[in-house]
């Protein structure tokens, strides 16, 4: 995390600085040609910067005073949601124990009822064919 500090200037630390000694401090700068490599490493870090990257470096936009509120806040939505799923886990698995075996016995139901009512088909078809052969 950064922090920031004031610093005050005293006419104690601020020296004049001959302009050929500021040149000469910087004369290297332009042969080495660091500047275009370095530009080329920033385009490499965005590109590998991944969206959990992009959103822990926004916490510093938040004042740190704030910080604090926004975190409670994260840590209720996230026991909610936690919440939530365990108890679609449990409704879920309820009604999977309750309800399947009432859906097989219904279904075994209709099915004994088809068989029955194909049973009526065939003798009422069979009394067409020969009436009175029973």
């Amino acid at each position: 995390m950064v922090k920031i500090t004031p610093v005050s200037v005293t006419d104690e630390q601020t020296t004049d600085v001959q302009y050929d000694e500021r040149d000469e401090d910087y004369s290297d700068i332009s042969d080495s040609g660091s500047e275009v490599s370095d530009f080329e490493d920033d385009e490499n870090d965005i590109a590998n910067e991944t969206l959990t990257d992009r959103i822990i470096a926004l916490k510093d936009i938040v004042p740190p005073q704030y910080r604090p509120m926004f975190s409670d806040a994260y840590g209720k939505a996230q026991g909610a949601l936690e919440w939530s799923f365990k108890a679609a886990w449990v409704v879920t698995t309820s009604v999977m124990f309750l309800a399947a075996p009432f859906a097989l016995v219904a279904n075994s139901n209709m099915e004994s009822s088809a068989a029955q009512m194909g049973m009526r088909q065939m003798q009422e078809a069979n009394e067409i064919i020969a009436p009175g052969a029973n």
